[in-house]
């Protein structure tokens, strides 16, 4: 090679070199994109434990390994023991008893981050089937996320989240490819989510959209070189409708896992009295997050050529719902992602970035050294775990109740009522979380009596109580200190606890007995 040739080889070889760097870079800052976006799960479930609900989640978990077999009736608390009982969750609640029983409350949270991970998976595959730009199916996918960042609990809505997304997946593709043969996966589906958690009736009636659409679509063309198509699509979606409605039956309630979704129905004084049942506030940023989704699901549809009644009923229903309650938030955040994601996006297109395995395991490293690093840090230990706990709820109280052997019936407020039934088993709480036991107008009577209100002091339940556990916040606390009823027998920051005195009389005089049958 003469020298000329090797002076014009050389720029082209720097060129070269240059380009592949530019290329690894931006592969580089695409993985890091990748990293960032599943932490933001990963990061948002790394916390305590503090869930109220999740205690009596896990004594039914408990229960239903012992017995082998679901309750039909409450076994629990002291109230309700004749009535109809439907553990619609019983599957996620032997479940979290199981990682609980060999993990401790780690194992709470082990359930956390997989099932967010697995959201987080599922969202970005659903964004990824069409033509976006990388970074705009990263932003999407986490604002999605991030919007429900409050729902990343230990709660079986994870699931419904879950199969809420993968069951849009299968539906927008069929709508795209027109393989309705896609829909065979769903009965499956909502066989699973049947036994996981009773908002499957959601997906039942996104369904049941999807069903309805060729019919809105052949009146909305009104012309017949659309019948073939339309009746063909009708019928099979409507037969797969039947079959996931037949197949939510296959659980150990049968017919009668129904039955909750009509009490809730009639219910309605929860949604002014339990939190994650109210509105949306805006005072977090996860609420103009989820906003946001919204609005951009709305222009991004109206400016839609193709007019399709299914993204539009969709939006409509996820709006009336997650506006309505703050804990179905997820419906109209999922929605919208997938509205904007079609909408935007509208074919199926090549990947802009293909995630290889090799790409995948990077970045799956990469989160998994984050997360430790987190863990260390926030030192997420058991002993940190259980000492948040025993600072949320009356651990040292219920410790203290044991010690002494106080009996019931006992009298708690509500939000400590999962956490009683879970720490001290031997005693019949009043009332608890569990809505379809109580009904909201029990709930609002025993919410009167704690905040003190006129005739606090003639509660029948308040009247028979032996024990009451308190917290000392609360307007009933410092109302008993001036009860003759009852006396202080315990207090600390958290929690006070007040004994009948007949019981106390009672333990002094078998005290009594005790010590002359000794002499």
């Amino acid at each position: 090679m003469s020298s000329d040739e090797r002076t014009i080889a050389l720029p082209s070889t720097i060129k070269d070199m240059h380009n592949r760097f530019r290329q690894q870079e931006e592969t580089m800052r695409r993985l890091v994109l990748l990293t960032v976006l599943y932490l933001l799960p990963g990061l948002q479930v790394f916390v305590p434990v503090i869930d109220p609900d999740i205690w009596w989640h896990l004594r039914t978990g408990g229960w239903v390994i012992e017995h082998g077999a679901v309750p039909w009736t409450n076994p629990f608390s002291s109230y309700g023991g004749e009535k109809l009982w439907v553990a619609y969750s019983w599957l996620f609640e032997v479940l979290v008893y199981s990682l609980h029983r060999y993990f401790g409350l780690w194992g709470l949270v082990l359930y956390s981050l997989t099932l967010s991970l697995l959201i987080a998976v599922t969202l970005h595959r659903l964004v990824r089937k069409y033509t976006f730009p990388f970074s705009g199916e990263i932003a999407l996918t986490a604002a999605g996320l991030l919007a429900m960042k409050p729902l990343m609990s230990p709660r079986p809505w994870l699931f419904t989240i879950l199969f809420f997304i993968l069951e849009l997946d299968i539906l927008f593709t069929v709508r795209q490819s027109g393989n309705l043969r896609k829909l065979l996966w769903l009965p499956p589906l909502f066989m699973l989510w049947a036994n996981f958690h009773v908002q499957f009736i959601y997906g039942l009636f996104v369904l049941g959209l999807a069903t309805i659409e060729p019919l809105l679509e052949r009146l909305y063309q009104r012309h017949d070189s659309y019948k073939e198509g339309w009746q063909k699509s009708f019928c099979f979606f409507f037969l797969v409708t039947l079959a996931c409605g037949a197949a939510t039956l296959l659980n150990p309630y049968h017919v009668f896992v129904y039955q909750p979704v009509f009490f809730f129905i009639e219910q309605r004084g929860f949604f002014d009295y339990i939190t994650e049942m109210m509105a949306p506030t805006f005072r977090g940023p996860w609420d103009w997050f989820m906003l946001a989704t919204v609005l951009g699901a709305v222009f991004s549809l109206g400016w839609w050529r193709e007019k399709r009644p299914f993204l539009l009923l969709l939006l409509l229903t996820g709006a009336f719902l997650s506006f309505r309650a703050r804990r179905d938030g997820w419906f109209v955040v999922v929605s919208s992602v997938g509205v904007i994601a079609v909408t935007c996006g509208g074919r199926v297109g090549d990947d802009p970035f293909a995630i290889t395995r090799l790409r995948a395991a990077v970045a799956a490293v990469m989160i998994i050294v984050v997360l430790a690093i987190v863990s260390v840090t926030k030192d997420l230990s058991e002993e940190r775990l259980q000492q948040a706990v025993a600072e949320s709820f009356p651990a040292t109280a219920a410790a203290f109740v044991e010690e002494h052997r106080y009996a019931g019936p006992l009298y708690n407020h509500f939000n400590w009522g999962g956490y009683l039934l879970w720490r001290l088993p031997h005693l019949s709480a009043i009332i608890d979380g569990r809505g379809n036991v109580h009904g909201d107008k029990r709930v609002l009577d025993f919410q009167a009596t704690w905040e003190g209100k006129q005739g606090w002091a003639d509660d029948p339940n308040l009247a028979t109580s032996q024990l009451i556990i308190t917290s000392v916040n609360f307007p009933l606390a410092s109302l008993l200190r001036f009860d003759s009823r009852f006396e202080l027998a315990y207090e600390d920051k958290i929690a006070a606890v007040f004994v009948s005195r007949s019981q106390l009389a009672g333990q002094e005089t078998i005290k009594v007995q005790s010590r002359q049958d000794q002499r």
